[in-house]
Formats: structure tokens, C-alpha cells, sequence
């Protein structure tokens, strides 16, 4: 109890409303979610969350969702499978990793390095390492997307945030993810919104929405989402913050040539894996 008060003086979940109202006044093409719905992966977390963001999913094919550490809180949450009993229509199938198809040039590559046992620290399984790179020789995408809850390095002022609770190999996936091109990798994990092009992996830009329902005590992370828009090569992204009376809109990237040097060839078969 003493965690779940904790956790609900950290986060506003009266404004989750607000917050899906805004999102579909933007009518995305497709809405991405990179984890922690819930608290501590109790079973009624998860069907009060599917009930609180339904709007968002009349139309399944339009939402993706992986999981976050919270997520899988516990032995019997992860085993029991919970995660994707709730929103395993919003993937591809159940098991990670996964390739999503959007379009004849773009894929999401969703990625799984949470683990349970209580911790905020995760690993991705050398095999799911492996498994990745085969989808990714085979299908060949222009515009890549990777969805991972964990970010593999932050901006300088949540370093250490982020080295608390980081994946135990994030040097290896970087070392990974630097051979794959040009792509996004979108995350959350630390309660901070950013953009910006990790050393650790050349060809990432780095995208985390931060958390929506933050409490911003400090006035440093406002909470929100990002709007990405993706033209051709080019890369828009936005930040929309909720500043304690209303909605504004920050630009994080403008007009970035990303995926200029990515393969051009469309997709060999527009199928989910």
C-alpha cells in the first residue's frame, strides 16, 4: 500500500482523460505505447487501464503497445502472461522479439527487456538480439522504428536517473542497434521528455515521451507525449506538455533528414513476424 500511495502522489491519474481527449484531436495514423500501464501489475491495474485508454483502441491495427518494468512487476505477472492477455491484440503475436508493418517502408521492431523479481533493471536476451537481426535482414525496412521501454543512454541531466534502473546490457544492444541504420528508438523509463543522438549508437535518434500523468514538482519535465511525423526521409517531432493550466507545444526536431541514408527498397513482404 505504502508503494501504490507513493506512486499515486507521483502521477495525476485524474488527468488521463485530458490526455487521450488530446491525443485524438491530433487523429494519429498510429499510436505507440512504450509501457507502464500500470503500477505494479496487479490484474485490476490492467483492465482499469485497457478501460481508461479504450478510446484509444476502437481500431487495434492503429495501436502498438510494449511493456515496462512496472508492467511486470512481479514472478506471477510475468508468468501468468497478464501483460498480454490485456493488450496482446496491440502486437503482433505474444512473443518477443516482433516486426509490425505501418506501410510498404516503415516497421516497428518491438523489443522485451523486462524482467520481474521486483526490479527496475532489465536485460535483453542475447537471442531476442539475434532473432531481431534475422527479421531485420530479411524484411530490410527504409524507416525503422524500435519500441523498448528502457532507453540505452539520456541527455546529460538524467545520466543518473537512467543509470539507477538501466539495462544490464545496454552496451551490447548500442553495439547492436549501431550496425542496423538509420532509426527511432522510442522508450520511456525515465519521467523525462527528449530527442536527441546517443555517441553510444550512431544512427539513433533517441525519442522518450517522458510520463503524461507526471506530478512536475520541478518544473523541469512537464508532462505529455510526443507527436512524430514522418515525410519521405524527413523526421518532425513534437513535444505537447501540460504546463498546470493548459496544453503547450514544444518542437524537438525539425525537418531532420533521418532516414536519408536507409535502404530504399520497399518491404519484401508487408507482414507481421
Amino acid at each position: 500500500m505504502a508503494l501504490l500511495a507513493g506512486r499515486s502522489r507521483r502521477f495525476r491519474l485524474e488527468r488521463l482523460d485530458a490526455v487521450v481527449d488530446r491525443v485524438l484531436e491530433l487523429r494519429p495514423d498510429h499510436v505507440l505505447i512504450t509501457g507502464d500501464l500500470t503500477t505494479t501489475s496487479l490484474p485490476s491495474e490492467f483492465t482499469e487501464a485497457y478501460r481508461r485508454l479504450g478510446r484509444l483502441f476502437e481500431r487495434p491495427e492503429r495501436v502498438t503497445i510494449v511493456p515496462g518494468n512496472h508492467d511486470r512487476y512481479t514472478l506471477r505477472a510475468a508468468r501468468k502472461g497478464w501483460f498480454e492477455d490485456t493488450f496482446g491484440e496491440f502486437m503482433p503475436r505474444r512473443g518477443f522479439p516482433w516486426l509490425r508493418t505501418l506501410d510498404d517502408h516503415t516497421v516497428i521492431l518491438g523489443l522485451d527487456p523486462t524482467r520481474a523479481h521486483l526490479t527496475a533493471s532489465g536485460r535483453l536476451p542475447r537471442q531476442h538480439i539475434r532473432m531481431a537481426q534475422v527479421f531485420l535482414n530479411i524484411y530490410r525496412p527504409h524507416r525503422l522504428i524500435v519500441a523498448c521501454h528502457y532507453p540505452l543512454a539520456a541527455p546529460a541531466g538524467h545520466k543518473a536517473e537512467l543509470r539507477r534502473k538501466a539495462l544490464v546490457n545496454a552496451k551490447e544492444v548500442a553495439s547492436w542497434l549501431s550496425t542496423v541504420g538509420p532509426h527511432l528508438y522510442c522508450c520511456g523509463h525515465v519521467h523525462a521528455a527528449w530527442a536527441f543522438r546517443p555517441e553510444e549508437v550512431p544512427g539513433q535518434l533517441c525519442l522518450n515521451a517522458g510520463a503524461p500523468l507526471l506530478r512536475d514538482r520541478t518544473g523541469r519535465c512537464p508532462p505529455g507525449f510526443l507527436q512524430i511525423d514522418l515525410i519521405e526521409d524527413v523526421v518532425d517531432v513534437t513535444h505537447h506538455a501540460w504546463t498546470g493550466s493548459e496544453w503547450s507545444v514544444f518542437p524537438l526536431v525539425l525537418a531532420a533528414r533521418h532516414f536519408e541514408a536507409a535502404r530504399r527498397a520497399p518491404l519484401s513482404t508487408p507482414s507481421e513476424v
